[in-house]
């Protein structure tokens, strides 16, 4: 639910070919691209598909004045205004997750649940990205007792920008998935949960 690669993210060290053979060693059924404020086409996405055998959807990570946004289902322009955007993706149908909300310097982290319930962001998004492949574990147990108090959905997502971190994370759906609208109904419909295969935990 959460990759990068150099086509679209030049912080990633993953060519797509790479990630799609990485996503197949990791047992995974399904791939979602997530560049860095841009979006593949739906035609690229199913040429690669196409030419490695395996599902690849497709989503964009946008840069918001709230912090990082994922957003999927949604294919037109996307502001970096968090309350504009929400606007945006409502009105067509489209998902949106905080992507790393809870990531900070450990030196420096206050772990207060009653201070990250209030966050407006947390007003906007449909989920939190509470498994991510990047964090420890005590950002993950935090990040579950916050999505407990606010009633957000929880996904996985392993943010991964090199092939040996697919699959840390991952969002299993309950129902088979064959194209981006049926990841967004399903996702819309919180048929869903989230893994974290490095820490062993799940929701």
């Amino acid at each position: 639910m959460h990759t990068h690669t150099r086509f679209g993210s030049n912080c990633s060290y993953m060519e797509p070919v790479g990630l799609v053979r990485s996503a197949q060693t990791a047992g995974l059924g399904a791939v979602c691209i997530t560049e860095h404020d841009l979006l593949w086409s739906a035609s690229d996405l199913e040429a690669l598909g196409r030419e490695q055998g395996f599902l690849c959807l497709g989503g964009m990570e946008v840069a918001t004045d709230l912090g990082s946004i994922l957003v999927y289902g949604y294919r037109g322009p996307l502001s970096q205004r968090a309350e504009e955007l929400r606007r945006q993706v409502q009105a067509n149908g489209g998902y949106m997750v905080a992507a790393h909300p809870f990531r900070r310097d450990p030196q420096w982290a206050v772990w207060d649940v009653a201070a990250e319930v209030g966050r407006p962001l947390f007003r906007l998004v449909d989920a939190l990205e509470v498994f991510n492949g990047l964090s420890p574990r005590r950002e993950a147990e935090f990040g579950l007792e916050v999505a407990g108090r606010t009633g957000l959905p929880v996904l996985g997502g392993s943010d991964s920008h090199a092939p040996h971190t697919v699959g840390r994370c991952i969002t299993r759906f309950e129902r088979p998935i064959a194209s981006e609208a049926d990841m967004v109904a399903e996702l819309r419909a919180g048929r869903f949960r989230a893994e974290h295969r490095v820490l062993g935990l799940s929701t």
